[in-house]
C-alpha cells in the first residue's frame, strides 16, 4: 500500500505542477497580449497627434512639407494590428471614427481649399475623434489587463 500511496502522490503533484504551468503562461500570455493592445492604441493616438501637429505647423507657423513627411503607413500598420488584436465593438468604432476625421482633415488641407471655418469644424471633429478613441482605448486596455 505504501508503494501506491507514493505513486498516487507522484503523480498528484506532476498534475499540480502541469496544471500550474498552465495558468501561469496563460497569465503570461494575457499579458502579452495587453501589453500589445496598449502598443497599438498608442501608436494610433500618437501618430494621429503628430498628423494635426504637423497640419497646425503648416497652417500656423508657415512651415511647408511637415504634412508630406508625417508616415501615413505607420497609422496604416497600427490600425491593422489593432483590428485584429481587438474585438471591442466600441474600441473598433472609434478608431473608424479617427480615421475617417483624419482622412476628412489631411483631405481638406492636401486640397488647399480648406476656409477658416471648415479648418476648424475638421480639426474639432478630429480633436473629439481622438479624444473619444484615447478613451475607448483606455477602457479596452484595462478590461483586458483585469483579466490578466
Amino acid at each position: 500500500m505504501g508503494a501506491w500511496g507514493t505513486l498516487l502522490a507522484t503523480i498528484a503533484g506532476a498534475a499540480i505542477a502541469l496544471v500550474g504551468q498552465h495558468l501561469v503562461k496563460r497569465a503570461e500570455e494575457q499579458a502579452r497580449m495587453s501589453e500589445l493592445l496598449l502598443e497599438q492604441c498608442v501608436a494610433v493616438a500618437a501618430s494621429s497627434s503628430d498628423f494635426r501637429d504637423r497640419i497646425w505647423e503648416e497652417r500656423h507657423l508657415g512651415l511647408e512639407g511637415r504634412v508630406a513627411g508625417w508616415d501615413l503607413s505607420a497609422l496604416r500598420l497600427a490600425t491593422a494590428r489593432l483590428q485584429i488584436l481587438s474585438k471591442d465593438d466600441t474600441l473598433l468604432a472609434s478608431l473608424d471614427q479617427l480615421n475617417k476625421a483624419g482622412r476628412r482633415l489631411g483631405s481638406s488641407w492636401r486640397r488647399g481649399d480648406v476656409n477658416d471655418a471648415d479648418y476648424a469644424e475638421l480639426w474639432d471633429r478630429h480633436n473629439a475623434a481622438l479624444k473619444q478613441f484615447l478613451a475607448a482605448s483606455g477602457r479596452a486596455v484595462r478590461r483586458r489587463m483585469s483579466l490578466a
